[in-house]
């Protein structure tokens, strides 16, 4: 067919379609489509001289489904139609899948929420700590590779319908261990009427389990954070942009030039490490404690110093 010009807008009803037809069979590939409500779909790359180009920024997001959970890419401040995205704000609504990242400059954010305590700008903050009673766990019974639903016996504690959704339960101990899988789901659990539960993964295990391993479960890292204590409890997840209510989402940095509460003396060039005062960094004493960054510009203790973050994932 021949290539067709039209002066006004051309108009679909029912949505757009673009097909490769193969010459030798007839057979036709949808290569680009846009459907009804306007969404956008694609086999390929949509390419301009070979570079992706979206004018007003870009939101990339992957929806859960069977063996795939969430993941979510923005370019941009104000780059998603689908939710206000600007990380000098936060609430308490969810706007995206925790954990989605935003390119901003030259700083990366990730999203999260707090728990039940607020926290103000440019603090260090860390996941919650585990529960005993989901720690170092017998699986109810062996479990073939392949499966992605595990039962394990609890120690104690109630588990509330997906605490653990899109947290992790890994293999800390004899087979299969070193595996870690991320949770779709889990039902709510009475320990005290069965202590056995079944959590479902998105992924499958690799290597089948017995009732000789032990299983952990953590909870979604960015779920619930918390400040970074004086005496570090956990590893550092990124730092608050903006006053934070208790419970609230929002975009935490964790790559790139970010202005970090200052406790102790700190060298510009040198590392910084979570230490001293809580949500602060401080001057690394040596290689034990976690690295968040590389120090930019030094402001006294209690100030806040430029900390080029490159130590949190």
């Amino acid at each position: 067919m021949a290539n067709t010009t039209f002066k006004g807008s051309v108009r679909s009803q029912n949505g757009f379609e673009v097909v490769s037809i193969n010459s030798s069979t007839g057979a036709e590939t949808n290569k680009f489509d846009i459907d009804s409500s306007g969404n956008l779909q694609t086999d390929g790359d949509i390419t301009v001289d070979d570079q992706l180009l979206v004018k007003d920024g870009a939101d990339i997001r992957y929806t859960a489904t069977t063996g795939y959970g969430p993941a979510g890419l923005i370019v941009g401040k104000g780059g998603s139609l689908s939710a206000t995205v600007d990380p000098y704000t936060s609430g308490l609504t969810q706007l995206f899948d925790l954990g989605s990242r935003l390119l901003y400059g030259n700083t990366v954010y990730a999203y999260g929420r707090l728990a039940a305590t607020a926290v103000t700008a440019g603090k260090c903050v860390t996941h919650a700590a585990k529960i005993a009673h989901h720690f170092d766990l017998t699986p109810t019974a062996g479990v073939a590779a392949g499966e992605t639903a595990i039962s394990v016996e609890t120690a104690g504690t109630d588990i509330t319908l997906n605490q653990y959704a899109n947290g992790y339960l890994y293999v800390n101990d004899a087979a299969g261990e070193g595996q870690l899988l991320r949770i779709k789901s889990n039902p709510a659990h009475d320990h005290s009427a069965d202590p056995s539960i079944v959590i479902t993964c998105y992924d499958d295990l690799a290597t089948a389990i017995t009732t000789s391993s032990r299983i952990t479960l953590i909870p979604d890292p960015r779920s619930a954070q918390i400040v970074q204590a004086a005496t570090t409890t956990g590893a550092t997840l990124g730092v608050t942009v903006v006053d934070m209510a208790a419970s609230a989402y929002g975009w935490f940095a964790v790559s790139g030039p970010q202005a970090v509460l200052t406790s102790g003396t700190l060298v510009v060039g040198n590392h910084a490490v979570p230490l001293g005062a809580a949500g602060a960094v401080g001057p690394a004493a040596g290689d034990v404690i976690q690295v968040i960054g590389t120090v930019m510009i030094v402001n006294v203790t209690t100030d806040y110093s430029l900390i080029n973050l490159t130590g949190i994932i």
